[in-house]
């Protein structure tokens, strides 16, 4: 939307871990505008509860390997920061962001402060995202995003099952949700979403489509202590339009649920 509006701007992520979400911005972004990653990679700083958060969530992590990741899906390597994001105010231009991606901390501080801090950043018609803010280990994360929403004037444009995508600027933020629910209202169902009122606005709650749609395969993942086992179920394309393989589709799709998520445009549900 910000592509087709020819809205301009650098793009931010806090939390580079292994580079999947930097290559995506890395990809979206015009040869004028910089890509630029917050991250402390392998050294450990900040109080002793961050320290402890790092070392036990992030083992692995190094900015050799995120880089070796990132060039190998983007041709130039974005501006690292290699530093604790709640110094970033100090390094990035203010209103020099469209789009600001926060994956980092998810200590309620520390993401409070990064929430704040994109105030500073972004540009009037800036987005954020906050990633990871549903999960069972980021309570924080949850915190910190409705606290910006009630108390400091954050407005959410959307939240899926994992990420939260908002705006400082009301304006933006409502014509965005608008455009997108008409889209997803055109889809013919195949996503299940509504409009809630949550802390006086107007928020559009979207569900992951069902493990099956018109694809040929259901990927299963059943977790265990070890390692997720991941099965896949696949359908020969001869077999595709039979009978058999219909109905496993009704039923995949029928158990995996549509819970009622509110109000739909030109609905009178309440």
């Amino acid at each position: 939307m910000q592509d087709a509006q020819c809205i301009r701007g650098d793009l931010l992520e806090i939390g580079a871990l292994f580079g999947k979400s930097a290559i995506v911005l890395g990809q979206h972004a015009k040869p004028q505008e910089k890509v630029i990653v917050c991250d402390i990679f392998e050294d450990a700083e900040g109080d002793a509860e961050n320290v402890e958060e790092n070392i036990q969530s992030y083992t692995g992590l190094n900015r050799a390997k995120f880089e070796e990741n990132y060039s190998k899906w983007v041709d130039q390597l974005p501006v690292v920061i290699a530093d604790l994001s709640t110094n970033i105010v100090n390094k990035v231009e203010p209103k020099s962001l469209r789009f600001a991606h926060i994956d980092g901390s998810h200590l309620f501080e520390v993401v409070r402060m990064d929430i704040a801090n994109t105030r500073t950043l972004l540009n009037e018609n800036g987005i954020v995202v906050m990633d990871d803010f549903r999960a069972l280990h980021t309570p924080g994360v949850a915190a910190a995003v409705w606290d910006a929403v009630s108390n400091q004037g954050l407005t959410p444009i959307c939240i899926t099952e994992q990420k939260f995508y908002g705006s400082w600027n009301p304006r933006i933020a409502l014509d965005i949700q608008d455009n997108l629910t008409r889209w997803i209202a055109s889809q013919q169902d195949a996503l299940n979403y509504g409009i809630q009122d949550i802390a006086g606005m107007s928020t559009l709650i979207i569900q992951n489509p069902a493990p099956w749609g018109g694809k040929l395969q259901i990927v299963v993942r059943i977790p265990n202590p070890w390692r997720p086992i991941q099965v896949v179920i696949e359908v020969p394309a001869p077999w595709r339009k039979h009978i058999a393989a219909s109905r496993m589709r009704d039923v995949v799709n029928y158990s995996w649920g549509r819970p009622y998520l509110g109000k739909r445009s030109g609905s009178t549900e309440v």
